[in-house]
C-alpha cells in the first residue's frame, strides 16, 4: 500500500490567476492517488519545521526570508511565482516578455504608433512586462509611455496577497498621467486589476474607450472583465495549465527525477479574449474602424467583402472606396491580410495542427490555407512554425509579413 504524500499548496484566493492555478494543481493531482493537497497560509512557509512535514510543495515564494526556509525545509519545492531569475527553488511563472509582445503586436495590428504601459511599480512581474513591452513598441517603431507612479506608491511583492478592486492609492497620480497621454493610444497594463483602475481613471478625466484610449489586460479575469465599463479585452494566461504543469515538476521531483525538471520554466499566453476596450483601429473613421473590429471578431466564420458590406449595412461601392481611401487597400485584400496575420499567432502561439488553425481563420479547407500561406510567405505552414519557433520563438512574431 502506498505512503500517502501530503502536498502544500499556497496561492492567492483573492484573484481569478490565483483560484484557476488551483485549479490546474488540483485537476493534476488527481492522477496521483497518494497525493493529500492541503492548503496552507505563506506564514506556514517562514517556518523551516512546519514545512519539512510535507512531502513537496506547490507554493510562491514572494520573499527571501520564505526562500530561505524552504531550502531548510529540505523538500522537494516548486515555485509558481518565479520572483527572481536566480532563485534556490525551481520555478514556473508567466512568461512576461511573450505577453509583452502579444500585446504590442495586437495593438501594432491596429495601426497605434502611441503606446503606454501601466503597473504597480515594485512588482518584479509588473516591472518586467513594463519594460518588454517598451522593447517590443520600440521594434515596432511606435513610441510608450510608461506610468512611474509617485515614489510612496511603489509596492512590495507580498501586496498581491492583498490586492482589491476599490484600493487604488495612486488614484490621483493615475489620472494625471492619463491626462497626458497623447490620444489615441494603446494602453497595456500588467493585469486586470490595473486595467480595471485605468478604465475608471479614464472615466473620470473623460477620456473615451476605444476610441481615445484602447485598454487591454492580463488574465481574462472573466469577473473583472464584464464588471469593467466598457467591458476589458485581456490576454488569457490560462493559469491552470501553468498549475497543471507546477503539478508535473512536483512529481518528477517527488519520483527523484530532478534532472527533468529545469530551474526557471516560462509559461506563455493562450491569446488576446478581445471586448469593447480594444474595439477601435487608430487613425481611422468609425465606419472602417468598426469595419475592421468586426472582420476579426468573425473571420472564423469564412468572411468576405461582400458579407462584411451586407453586415455593416453599406454597399460594396461605399465600402471599398472608404478602405481605399483609409487604408491603401481593399476590404478583400485586408481581410486576407488579417486572416493571415492570426494563422501566424496560432502557429507561434499553439501546437494547433495546420487544419484546425485554417478552420480557425476561416479558410474552407485545410489545402486552400496551406496554397494562401505558401503563396504569401514562401513557405508551407509547418515549415514557416518550425523556422519561426527555432530563431526565437515570441521575438519571430514581429516578422509576421505580409
Amino acid at each position: 500500500m502506498k505512503r500517502t504524500l501530503r502536498i502544500a499548496v499556497q496561492v492567492e484566493l483573492n484573484r481569478a490567476h490565483g483560484r484557476a492555478l488551483l485549479e490546474g494543481i488540483a485537476a493534476e493531482a488527481l492522477g496521483h492517488d497518494d497525493w493529500r493537497l492541503e492548503m496552507v497560509e505563506p506564514r506556514i512557509l517562514l517556518d523551516p519545521a512546519a514545512a519539512a512535514r510535507f512531502d513537496g510543495l506547490v507554493v510562491r515564494v514572494m520573499d527571501d526570508a520564505t526562500e530561505r526556509a524552504l531550502v531548510r525545509a529540505g523538500r522537494p519545492a516548486v515555485d509558481t511565482y518565479g520572483r527572481t531569475d536566480g532563485a534556490a527553488l525551481p520555478f514556473i511563472r508567466l512568461d512576461d516578455a511573450a505577453l509583452a509582445a502579444t500585446a504590442a503586436e495586437f495593438f501594432a495590428g491596429r495601426r497605434y504608433r502611441d503606446f503606454a504601459y501601466c503597473g504597480f511599480p515594485g512588482l518584479r512581474f509588473s516591472e518586467a512586462r513594463g519594460e518588454a513591452f517598451a522593447r517590443r513598441v520600440a521594434g515596432l517603431g511606435g513610441r510608450c509611455a510608461i506610468y512611474e507612479g509617485p515614489p510612496a506608491a511603489r509596492a512590495k511583492e507580498t501586496a498581491v496577497r492583498r490586492e482589491r478592486i476599490d484600493a487604488v492609492p495612486d488614484a490621483a497620480s493615475l489620472r494625471r498621467w492619463i491626462r497626458s497621454l497623447p490620444r489615441p493610444c494603446a494602453v497595456f497594463c500588467c493585469n486586470d486589476l490595473r486595467a480595471y483602475q485605468v478604465l475608471r481613471a479614464c472615466a473620470d478625466e473623460g477620456v473615451a474607450v476605444p476610441r481615445e484610449a484602447a485598454v487591454l489586460g492580463a488574465d481574462n479575469d472573466t469577473t473583472v472583465c464584464a464588471f469593467a465599463k466598457p467591458p476589458l479585452s485581456s490576454i488569457d494566461t490560462d493559469p491552470a495549465a501553468l498549475g497543471r504543469t507546477a503539478a508535473r515538476m512536483l512529481a518528477a521531483l517527488l519520483s527523484g527525477r530532478s534532472g527533468e525538471v529545469p530551474r526557471a520554466t516560462l509559461h506563455g499566453p493562450r491569446g488576446i479574449v478581445g471586448r469593447t476596450s480594444t474595439d477601435a483601429w487608430s487613425g481611422c473613421s468609425p465606419r472602417v474602424s468598426d469595419a475592421l473590429v468586426f472582420v476579426q471578431r468573425h473571420l472564423g466564420e469564412g468572411i468576405n467583402a461582400s458579407s462584411l458590406a451586407a453586415a455593416l449595412g453599406v454597399s460594396h461601392t461605399t465600402l471599398d472606396k472608404a478602405f481605399r481611401t483609409e487604408l491603401g487597400t481593399s476590404p478583400q485584400r485586408e481581410i486576407a491580410r488579417l486572416r493571415r496575420e492570426l494563422a501566424c499567432r496560432l502557429l507561434l502561439g499553439t501546437d494547433r495542427s495546420a487544419a484546425d488553425v485554417a478552420a480557425e481563420c476561416g479558410y474552407a479547407t485545410a489545402q486552400r490555407f496551406s496554397r494562401d500561406f505558401a503563396s504569401a510567405f514562401g513557405t508551407p505552414p509547418a515549415a514557416w512554425r518550425s523556422r519561426h519557433r527555432g530563431s526565437g520563438g515570441v521575438q519571430a512574431r514581429g516578422a509576421i509579413g505580409p
